[in-house]
């Protein structure tokens, strides 16, 4: 993909942005593992109905990192990105992506739609949280230069990717790719571990979309039904087949789904 341009956060960090297509704005936010190249395959299809604004979270790819982190902070960053666009714009977030992209709805002011692929909040009941020594085991292993174990450990935690579909991963070209991304870990594993707050989802007016593959896991599911129930007027659709990385392995499905629902909030119905 072409250079990409830049925007400023909020505390001066520069995030790196890449724009194609045309039509109604469109920002993607990616999730945890990642960078903007999770859109690669799904957004020259979407840019075919918009104009799809596509950038690399802080601390990942091309864009900088300003310590200390927060949960906050790359929130900030989606509203960067928000002004940056300048005029009302559909909002999609993957995974941790899309709590963000929720917590941006709530301070955004002109939003045409929020569109949620499995935001994997924690529902009480469904899921334990996670021990706390398992953050800090990832920390000392990414301190220790040890991404693969970090990245093991991550995988087999968020997503319940069995060590045989892991060693598969392994084992394939995409997992350095995988290796750049792994010292953010410890920040998406804060955000998937934010508190589900019902109430503040019920300040988002702008038309939603939840999405949820019908082979994810089953407390990811659970979350993305819990998000569709408390969201006001939201609707939900469901990828046959697919998992918690539809935009990779069938992105023709994902984008027609999101182009559905954007025609839908455009024409009213």
């Amino acid at each position: 993909m072409h250079t990409p341009s830049e925007v400023h956060s909020k505390d001066g960090t520069p995030l790196a942005f890449w724009r194609q297509g045309s039509g109604p704005a469109l920002l993607l936010v990616h999730g945890g593992l990642c960078d903007h190249l999770a859109w690669h395959f799904a957004a020259p299809l979407l840019a075919s109905h918009f104009t799809v604004w596509t950038f690399d979270r802080r601390g990942r790819g091309e864009s900088g990192e300003t310590q200390p982190w927060s949960v906050a902070r790359e929130v900030e960053d989606v509203l960067a990105l928000l002004d940056a666009i300048g005029e009302p714009a559909h909002l999609l977030g993957h995974s941790a992506g899309a709590i963000l992209a929720v917590r941006a709805a709530s301070g955004a002011d002109r939003l045409r739609s929020l569109i949620l692929y499995e935001p994997p909040y924690l529902i009480a009941g469904v899921r334990e949280r996670p021990a706390p020594e398992l953050l800090a085991q990832i920390e000392r292993l990414l301190l220790s230069g040890d991404s693969d174990e970090a990245l093991r450990i991550a995988m087999r935690e968020t997503v319940n990717l069995a060590d045989g579909e892991i060693d598969a991963m392994q084992s394939s070209p995409g997992w350095e790719h995988l290796r750049g991304a792994a010292r953010a870990i410890p920040n998406d594993w804060r955000i998937w571990q934010e508190p589900f707050a019902p109430d503040s989802l019920k300040s988002v007016t702008a038309p939603c979309l939840v999405l949820a593959g019908s082979e994810s896991p089953a407390w990811i599911r659970a979350a993305a039904l819990a998000v569709f129930d408390t969201l006001p007027g939201a609707a939900f659709a469901e990828l046959a087949g697919q998992g918690h990385s539809a935009m990779i392995t069938a992105p023709r499905l994902f984008a027609s789904s999101v182009c559905q629902f954007a025609d839908n909030v455009a024409t009213g119905r």
